[in-house]
């Protein structure tokens, strides 16, 4: 099997950084965009068979794995699994 593309987000200069590989594939200006760009590009490799993997550089400099399990794809297969990032409702009432 390939190695997985790594996917990864970092910090640098006040931006984040989205790298591929090690290189740099885009820079943004919140780690919100940038974690999303790369679930969206690892989804897109492994839909295409080229497994990823993506992680988000913590600011004590370790790395942070994100589950890259998709719901839908989950309970199609009989299972239960949850979206691992849920939106912020804010204040009920």
């Amino acid at each position: 099997m390939a190695e997985p593309v790594e996917l990864r987000i970092e910090s640098h200069a006040g931006t984040w950084r989205l790298l591929r590989d090690g290189r740099e594939v885009h820079s943004f200006g919140h780690v919100e965009r940038a974690t999303h760009e790369a679930v969206r590009l690892a989804h897109e490799l492994i839909h295409t068979g080229e497994p990823a993997t993506v992680a988000v550089q913590a600011a004590d400099g370790r790395l942070i794995a994100i589950d890259l399990t998709e719901p839908e794809r989950s309970r199609e297969a009989g299972g239960d699994e949850q979206a691992a990032i849920t939106p912020d409702r804010g204040p009920s009432g």
